[in-house]
């Protein structure tokens, strides 16, 4: 914000039309020296962190949802917050490697257009700085819907979401390459190879546009969710209702989730209002612009970084929201009961077979009560079958139990 209100301040100086520069002309070649050569060096260097940092938090969540029964009692695929953060890593990867070409450039000792790693270093970074917002956009959009409906989002209205979203990302790179074809990523005024400042238009429509929707939507919808919350448990206060716990789990997951927007607009800022500024003719500075490259190639390791330190609470958090039930608001802590009905027949055939009926089980979430009840009933029944006679008998067992017992034990001892 700091860097948007100074630049504000430049656009309406004085001494800003002594400021503007006419456009460079595209060239062939740009040789890295002095200052260019170590502000490639910092952000290739950020860059290889940031994604290596990703690659290894995407290989383990992998694994993780390949080999779910060994971890989890449900699939982690089933948790929407999980595969929301996978798809951000996926977008943190693909913007690390577009800066890790700064250290192709670097080995190289100059800036070459054209060539194959200006291309890609141009598409990766044309579609990884808006698709990295859009996600983080997401996860505040999904973020509302689950507080406000009181459950996770249908599972098909999931996954087309998803799906649409990577077709928009990929829709917003090709509109560029088809415009401009051959001459669309050239040598920009950063340094480094993206759209060229000519094409100011363009880089408003399908880049800056949804780089500034992402990081002040964010930033509205979590305040409103903010103000909702605050709402609801002060409501839960003053009539002594019993679901205050359940609102703390919801506003636990809301800060959580706050966290990545916020990341998001520290580390894009400066080089979207850098970028910003070359619409009105005022190009900032290269080493300006190597600063704001380091922020944004960090955004892969921060989001690693701050998804290792929320990981436990969120998934403990998100356990039973699976459900659809934990956001309902129950009167009380949710609770388990596990119905267990066992069938066992004697079937009376002159063969002396015997046929067997399975082991059914309910699982159900309830919301008062704390005890714990059995049932059983026993009966003898007379059944035709064909002509044979058949006995059986019935045992139900009801089992009422918290949903989370740790955390039971725990109120109850701090309780005495």
């Amino acid at each position: 914000m700091t860097t948007l209100i100074r630049m504000l301040h430049v656009l309406n100086s004085e001494d800003a039309p002594q400021m503007h520069l006419t456009k460079r002309q595209n060239a062939t070649q740009q040789l890295l020296a002095g200052g260019d050569r170590a502000g490639f060096i910092a952000i290739g260097v950020i860059a290889l962190c940031s994604f290596v940092a990703s690659l290894s938090l995407l290989s383990f969540l992998t694994y993780r949802f390949i080999f779910w029964k060994r971890y989890y009692k449900r699939p982690l695929a089933a948790n929407q917050y999980v595969v929301l953060i996978y798809n951000l890593l996926l977008i943190d990867i693909q913007q690390a490697t577009a800066f890790l070409v700064c250290l192709h450039w670097v080995s190289r000792g100059y800036v070459y257009y054209p060539s194959a790693a200006c291309t890609l270093q141009g598409w990766w970074i044309q579609t990884g700085d808006p698709g990295s917002g859009l996600f983080i956009l997401a996860i505040a959009m999904h973020t509302g819907a689950v507080v406000l409906r009181g459950r996770q989002l249908p599972h098909r209205v999931f996954v087309c979401g998803v799906v649409g979203l990577w077709v928009f990302i990929i829709v917003l790179g090709v509109i560029p390459v088809a415009l401009f074809r051959s001459q669309t990523f050239v040598i920009s005024e950063a340094g480094w190879c993206w759209l060229g400042p000519e094409h100011q238009t363009e880089r408003l429509w399908v880049h800056y546009l949804w780089i500034f929707l992402a990081e002040f939507g964010t930033v509205v919808l979590y305040s409103i969710l903010f103000f909702h919350l605050r709402r609801r448990m002060k409501q839960a206060a003053a009539l002594h209702q019993g679901h205050q716990e359940n609102l703390n789990r919801i506003n636990r997951v809301v800060i959580y989730m706050v966290i990545y927007p916020i990341v998001y607009l520290v580390l894009s800022l400066p080089l979207a209002a850098g970028r910003m500024s070359t619409a009105r003719h005022i190009v900032q500075s290269r080493a300006y612009f190597a600063v704001a490259g380091s922020l944004m190639a960090l955004s892969g390791l921060a989001d690693v970084v701050v998804y290792t330190l929320t990981r436990r609470h969120l998934l403990l958090d998100m356990e039973i929201s699976t459900s659809g039930k934990i956001y309902t608001y129950p009167n009380s802590n949710a609770y388990q009961t596990q119905i267990t009905s066992t069938i066992r027949e004697n079937k009376k055939m002159r063969m002396g077979s015997r046929l067997r009926r399975g082991l059914q089980t309910i699982n159900d979430t309830i919301n008062d009560g704390d005890s714990t009840e059995d049932l059983r009933k026993g009966g003898d029944m007379e059944m035709a079958d064909l002509g044979h006679g058949v006995y059986q008998e019935t045992t139900i067992e009801i089992s009422h139990e918290p949903a989370d017992p740790d955390e039971f034990h725990r109120k109850k001892r701090s309780s005495g």
